[in-house]
């Protein structure tokens, strides 16, 4: 007898405690979503809820109703940024619970695996407290297999940015996940490299797809800040320690300085385009912008720019900036490919030593960093790059990587 098809089931859990509250998704749950959304469509994949020890149906969290929830959630984050760093935690920490109750309680019905079926996670399970945990044990009761999508191992490796309740609990279930499972995927050859030394499980780079901007020239140029409509540098990125943001600061704070003493107009010193939601941690960073008002003349902040807005102020900008000491892959290295932009950044991020259309600079050299920035500002380097970009770039689709992924689980 011929031995049926093992079934395919996408763990979501964190998706939906995500998707509930928050409409703008991190890099993570783009990562996440847009696989299980391809994998669901084209290769008979079936979405579902583990916690509470029982798999279940459910369905991907429509962009409406993250829409509607956000509308109250997102002021809130918003003003709980104000409060002290621990607050922070334990308030986000409590929402996380309640948000996954509501998740499960909003489960339809029980799923009944085969041995041999596959259980696939795909984002960030710390998200929704208790699903990793649940998928391990899940797979062990029921002789199922695992395969997981690791996007970084920071907790373990960079723990000095990720000591907090919500690392601590990345790293416990990245740990208990990468033990148990049978198939691993990274989103960089880099992270590869780092799960490799942790396991002699098979481990394939499933590079992810690239946001669907518009291009170059196409892309709406109008400015969503004030009316103004001048080319920007920009960096895309969370308000996180390990971003490098500070860094940016000084770097303007010397621009601005530097100008005023050669009588320059300080509007030739570019605007620096910050485009990241605010994070417990980014103490360091408005502290910088606190010590250089100087700089702060020539820095905007948008904290929730939509999709359209960030393709707006992509399409206004010569290129992208990263600074950043640590990352798993680099989306917006990709984002700005897509919307015809070339850009700097460290070799910290995975992302940018696959592009031709990037200058790599030391992680932590600030003086590497402040030149490079200068010297495309000052030339015609990033127009260079731009039109390469338009004549050869081609982006990668979510069924791309969704098919590569299927492939290894049905082989």
């Amino acid at each position: 007898m011929e031995r049926s098809k093992a079934r395919l089931l996408v763990a979501v859990d964190d998706l939906r405690v995500y998707g509930s509250a928050i409409a703008r998704p991190t890099g993570i749950q783009r990562v996440a979503s847009g696989i299980a959304a391809a994998l669901i469509q084209s290769h008979e994949a079936s979405p579902v809820h583990v916690g509470g020890g029982v798999i279940r149906e459910v369905a991907l969290p429509a962009a409406s109703s993250s829409a509607r929830l956000a509308r109250l959630s997102e002021p809130a984050l918003r003003l709980l940024a104000f409060a002290p760093r621990g607050l922070q935690e334990a308030a986000r920490g409590i929402a996380r619970a309640a948000l996954s109750q509501v998740s499960a309680l909003r489960a339809g019905a029980t799923v009944v695996p085969n041995p041999g079926d596959w259980l696939l996670v795909l984002g960030a399970p710390w998200i929704s407290p208790g699903m990793a945990h649940a998928t391990v044990k899940i797979a062990a009761a029921r002789n199922l297999r695992i395969a997981l999508l690791v996007h970084d191992l920071l907790p373990s490796t960079d723990p000095q940015w990720f000591g907090d309740s919500q690392g601590r609990a990345a790293k416990r279930d990245m740990d208990d996940l990468i033990s148990a499972a049978d198939l691993l995927f990274t989103v960089s050859p880099e992270v590869a490299a780092q799960v490799r030394l942790r396991t002699a499980r098979p481990v394939h780079v499933a590079s992810p797809a690239d946001p669907l901007f518009a291009r170059g020239p196409a892309a709406t140029p109008h400015s969503t800040l004030t009316g103004e409509s001048d080319p920007i540098v920009i960096t895309v990125g969370t308000l996180h320690p390990r971003k490098g943001l500070p860094s940016l600061v000084r770097i303007w704070d010397t621009w601005v300085k530097n100008g005023d003493r050669a009588s320059l107009k300080i509007g030739e010193v570019p605007t620096l385009v910050i485009v990241g939601r605010r994070h417990p941690q980014d103490g360091e960073f408005f502290a910088a912008l606190e010590a250089h008002p100087r700089a702060r003349e020539r820095i905007q902040l948008k904290h929730d720019a939509s999709d359209e807005q960030l393709a707006a102020l992509y399409a206004r900008a010569r290129f992208l900036v990263m600074p950043s000491q640590a990352e798993g892959w680099g989306m917006p290295i990709r984002e700005a490919l897509v919307a015809g932009r070339p850009s700097i950044a460290t070799d910290a991020v995975p992302a940018a030593h696959t592009s031709p259309y990037v200058r790599i600079v030391p992680a932590g050299n600030e003086e590497q960093l402040s030149l490079a920035i200068h010297e495309w500002w000052e030339g015609s380097e990033p127009e260079r790059l731009a039109r390469e970009i338009s004549e050869h770039f081609v982006p990668r689709s979510w069924e791309d990587v969704a098919t590569e992924i299927a492939g290894h689980i049905n082989s």
